[in-house]
């Protein structure tokens, strides 16, 4: 079945996120600091510092991101920048799963990107930015930088915005790698997350999905019928709904301090010396805690790519093998689902 824009009910549906209007938030309240020294485990960056990246490197690729079209891309946007949809990192037909590497390298290609070029990311939600350059980062462009608050931040710090078409692009040719940088960092299929925690049994497998959907109650997808969460994870308190990630970001759509939910991990278990994996239904969500994780100093920080999505399709395949959980763990509401047997 096909799954147009107008009919998804999740992430994907975050490109017009209005925080124009928010009060912008305090140098307290973010997790990027304006006299913030950047390296190469910064992934998120201000406005200014991004202008100043661009200003020392005028071949830095700047990246609009979103699932389609970048709205009103045309009316205004950050000079120099080119669009790259969502799509060409994932698909419908892949599960909305990134594509293989192959095809990757090809699209960035495609945008004059290879793995020596600078490239910053912005989108009207974080999600959209982070799971491109997620996308990137496992496939091996080395330099990525994520613009906290998008365009709106831009306009915030006083930079025009540049009407009109794209930036002519020259297309490249060699990505200047034919092996996957990161592999560490994806996890991709439910049989890869089960060898996964066979070989760690102290692996934490953290659901970034909104508490209603953590329990059970809701799918949270236009396109998943069936509700639950996969064996064993803990809530991560990440998301309110299946298009945002509202405990991370501040109401102008800049990053938070973490300091309050990395106290909150900490409490779950989700701390740097495990090896922590982030999942979702379908990838988005997982990608803006993997970032903030990296930032934060987890060394061994993961994605598990195939989300409820395709957990859910391996349940209804083999529920013995890949078995369900619902409602709040410790509770008397609490089972675990085996096909036909439920075991509280």
């Amino acid at each position: 079945m096909a799954i147009s824009r107008s009919t998804m009910a999740d992430c994907k549906t975050g490109n017009g996120n209005n925080t124009a209007a928010a009060k912008p938030a305090t140098e307290n309240q973010k997790l990027v600091k304006g006299n913030q020294e950047i390296n190469d485990n910064t992934y998120y960056i201000s406005a200014k510092q991004a202008h100043q990246l661009i200003e020392q490197n005028p071949q830095t690729a700047i990246l609009a991101i979103a699932y389609g079209k970048y709205p009103n891309f045309n009316k205004g946007h950050i000079p120099g920048a080119i669009q790259m949809s969502t799509n060409e990192v994932e698909s419908q037909k892949n599960h909305w799963n990134i594509l293989p590497a192959s095809q990757l390298r090809k699209n960035f290609l495609k945008k004059g990107i290879t793995a020596d070029t600078p490239v910053i990311f912005y989108s009207n939600d974080i999600s959209a930015a982070s799971r491109v350059a997620f996308a990137a980062y496992w496939l091996g462009v080395k330099n990525i930088k994520i613009i906290d608050g998008g365009q709106q931040a831009w306009t915030r710090a006083g930079y025009k915005l540049q009407k009109g078409n794209e930036a002519k692009i020259k297309a490249q040719s060699d990505f200047g790698s034919n092996t996957v940088a990161h592999p560490e960092a994806l996890i991709k299929t439910p049989k890869e997350l089960l060898a996964a925690e066979s070989a760690n049994p102290n692996l934490v497998l953290v659901s970034t999905r909104s508490w209603k959907e953590y329990l059970g109650n809701i799918s949270g997808y236009s396109y998943i019928k069936e509700t639950g969460e996969v064996k064993g994870a803990v809530y991560g308190r990440i998301s309110k709904s299946s298009s945002d990630v509202a405990y991370l970001t501040n109401d102008d759509g800049t990053i938070k301090n973490p300091t309050a939910e990395l106290e909150y991990w900490k409490k779950k278990g989700i701390v740097p010396d495990k090896e922590v994996v982030f999942y979702c239904g379908t990838g988005w969500r997982a990608c803006v805690p993997f970032f903030i994780a990296k930032e934060e100093g987890f060394q061994n920080v993961k994605v598990y790519d195939g989300g409820w999505y395709d957990w859910n399709m391996s349940h209804k395949t083999n529920p013995e093998k890949f078995p369900v959980q619902k409602g709040e763990p410790g509770t008397s509401n609490f089972r675990i689902e085996k096909g036909t047997v439920a075991e509280r």
